[in-house]
């Protein structure tokens, strides 16, 4: 990428990002939309569609498991979307279901509202190609991870989980620790392996320095020591 293109989308994540989005929605100076504020206890699922409507929710606090049939596809967290752009592969969210694996604290709007809304604007369109092109930044990530060995699958996603929803570990300044609310269940589903087989490899994890575990059983991933940057190690 040159660096007119790189200056643009920083310009576009900066400027157009899911927060922003939000803080459009809410105002009620044009366009009033209806939103509601619920609250989702923990392992919930809730629905993205329901008699023919769709439905976006914003996260104010928790996570949020978001799923294609049985598989786990990404997780959401807080000043994110959940249902914002999965209907880039049929025109709707069919076939995608939520459901909070902590105790969540959501923003719920109607999909057609919010559509209607965001191009009613000038930057509209702006804020619908930021989406795709996060849609699209996941499914390639997800089809190049596959690429990878099941090692490296395991410890990517734990940097990622890490990196995204971690906090430091009171043991170790170069670790972040992984919320318990990721089970060996939820993170095998979203790996795509099993639960036996995940634990072996976390145990491969450990022996080679590269993630902790205590004996509640929380995952710690260990820094490669470049900053508060995870990088993958060298895989043979």
């Amino acid at each position: 990428m040159d660096e007119n293109n790189l200056y643009v989308s920083e310009i576009i994540e900066k400027e157009f990002s899911q927060y922003k989005l939000f803080e459009l929605l809410k105002e009620d100076d044009f366009y009033n939309i209806e939103k509601t504020d619920v609250i989702i206890k923990k392992n919930t699922p809730f629905p993205l569609s329901q008699n023919n409507v769709e439905y976006i929710y914003y996260i104010y606090d928790g996570i949020v498991a978001v799923s294609v049939g049985d598989e786990i596809l990404e997780f959401k967290g807080p000043s994110e979307f959940v249902g914002l752009s999965y209907d880039a592969l049929d025109g709707s969210s069919q076939g995608f279901t939520a459901k909070s694996i902590t105790k969540a604290k959501l923003c719920r709007f109607v999909k057609s509202e919010v559509i209607a809304k965001t191009m009613s604007t000038q930057e509209g369109y702006l804020y619908h190609y930021k989406s795709m092109l996060d849609q699209y930044g996941l499914f390639t990530h997800k089809f190049t991870t596959i690429k990878k060995t099941r090692k490296e699958q395991v410890y990517i996603s734990l940097q990622e989980l890490a990196e995204k929803f971690g906090c430091p570990d009171d043991r170790n300044s170069n670790s972040l620790k992984i919320p318990t609310d990721f089970s060996r269940k939820i993170l095998a589903n979203y790996i795509g392996i099993g639960v036996s087989k995940l634990s072996e490899i976390l145990s491969e994890l450990q022996r080679d320095f590269l993630i902790t575990i205590d004996n509640k059983r929380q995952i710690s991933v260990v820094s490669n020591h470049e900053g508060n940057k995870l990088k993958s190690p060298e895989w043979e």
